[in-house]
C-alpha cells in the first residue's frame, strides 16, 4: 500500500503542477485572443477550440485534484448514520462503489477515444482524439486514488474494531 500511496502523491504533484500551468495558459492564451480582436480585428485561427479544449483539461484535471484530497465522492446520508457504527465502513462502501464506477467510466472513455481516432480532425496540427485523451486518464487516475481508499478504510475499520 505505501507504493501506491507514494505513487498517488507523486501523481498529485504533477497533476497540480499541470493545472496551474494550463489555467495561466488559458487566460494568456483568451487574453491574447480578446486583444487581437479587438485592437487588430483580427485572431488567431482555432483559438476557440483550443480553449475548449484546455477547459476539458483543466476541469477534468481538477475533479482529480479534488478526488486526492476527498472533496469529490461522498454520500452524506450513508456516513451520518454509519460513521456510529464503525467510520471505516462507510469509507470501504464509498470508496468501492466509486472504484467501480470509476472502472466503467474508463472502459466508456478508452472506447470514446477507439472512436474518435479515425476522426482526420487537427487543432494547430493535433489530432482532436489527442486532446480527449484527459477523460479517459482522469478517470482511471480516479479510480487508483479511490482503490487506495478502500485499504485506507479498511485499516481504519480494522482500528474502529480492535477499541
Amino acid at each position: 500500500m505505501k507504493f501506491l500511496r507514494s505513487l498517488n502523491y507523486n501523481v498529485y504533484r504533477i497533476l497540480k503542477a499541470v493545472v496551474v500551468t494550463l489555467f495561466i495558459l488559458l487566460l494568456a492564451f483568451s487574453a491574447l485572443q480578446v486583444i487581437l480582436r479587438l485592437v487588430f480585428k483580427t485572431g488567431i485561427p482555432n483559438a476557440e477550440s483550443l480553449s475548449r479544449y484546455l477547459v476539458l483539461w483543466v476541469s477534468f484535471l481538477g475533479a482529480s485534484l479534488a478526488a486526492f484530497k476527498h472533496r469529490h465522492i461522498n454520500l452524506d446520508i450513508l456516513s451520518k448514520y454509519l460513521k456510529k457504527i464503525n467510520p471505516g465502513l462507510v469509507g470501504v462502501i464509498i470508496s468501492t462503489a466509486a472504484t467501480v464506477i470509476l472502472g466503467f467510466l474508463s472502459w466508456a472513455g478508452v472506447v470514446f477515444i477507439i472512436n474518435e481516432m479515425p476522426d482526420s480532425q487537427k487543432i494547430f496540427f493535433v489530432p482532436v482524439w489527442v486532446m480527449e485523451t484527459v477523460i479517459p486518464l482522469t478517470f482511471i487516475v480516479m479510480m487508483f486514488i479511490y482503490f487506495q481508499g478502500i485499504f485506507d478504510s479498511i485499516r481504519i475499520m480494522r482500528k474502529a474494531v480492535k477499541k
